[in-house]
């Protein structure tokens, strides 16, 4: 029950700072006193991308491992909608909806029936995909959050330095899209944790540098 609660208090306390301002954390070679330091914008952007596959992943996970037939139906037919598109922001959009759209089914399942009944019947293939997809779940949104700290830094130091301003548009996306991810995630962030001890989860991620888990298919 503690390792649930800290796990859930990680992301909940977060979410809570990341609705009231995209700040906190700064990023090496910047200071909060001289906002238009050098900072590593790519490196910003390629971590951002790392997180959001992660999200996403393991949010795939998660319903794969928890949905019915016909709501796995529904996800893979948002999914089809989204492959389709050709134009960046309304794929983006797209894709977007798949995660309010699992985020919202996964709400609706009863994690205490399925940490205390559910998963006593799954296999061990089954556990470990269950215990990866939550394990990985987790990380993702503490990456969000630390990423959505670090975005003001890298805001800032693009607003001074006139040779990156054509990515500002592409960092301030980013951070919003972190954002509503980190929001989404919170929804889950006490639920998911119950299911630790019954998949065998022993220590799930403290910090946004944890490695994630690899899941086999």
């Amino acid at each position: 029950m503690k390792v649930q609660a800290a796990a859930a208090a990680l992301i909940l306390g977060t979410s809570m700072a990341a609705h009231a301002q995209l700040g906190g954390l700064s990023l090496p070679g910047a200071s909060k006193s001289a906002p238009s330091a050098s900072v590593d914008v790519d490196g910003f952007l390629k971590n951002a991308m790392t997180a959001e596959l992660l999200m996403r992943g393991s949010l795939d996970q998660l319903v794969a491992s928890l949905a019915s037939k016909e709501e796995l139906a529904q996800i893979d037919a948002l999914k089809k909608v989204a492959s389709e598109k050709t134009d960046s922001k309304e794929k983006a959009v797209s894709e977007q909806a798949i995660i309010q759209s699992q985020t919202a089914l996964l709400n609706t399942k009863d994690f205490d029936k399925i940490a205390n009944e559910d998963a006593k019947k799954m296999d061990a293939k089954q556990k470990q995909k269950l215990a990866g997809a939550a394990y990985n779940f987790m990380l993702a949104a503490l990456k969000d959050k630390e990423l959505i700290g670090q975005s003001q830094s890298v805001i800032s130091g693009l607003s001074g330095n006139p040779a990156n301003l054509g990515k500002l548009g592409t960092v301030k996306d980013t951070a919003g899209s972190l954002k509503t991810q980190l929001e989404l995630a919170s929804s889950l962030a006490t639920k998911v944790p119950k299911v630790f001890t019954a998949v065998g989860v022993k220590n799930p991620p403290a910090k946004a540098s944890d490695a994630p888990v690899a899941i086999a298919d």
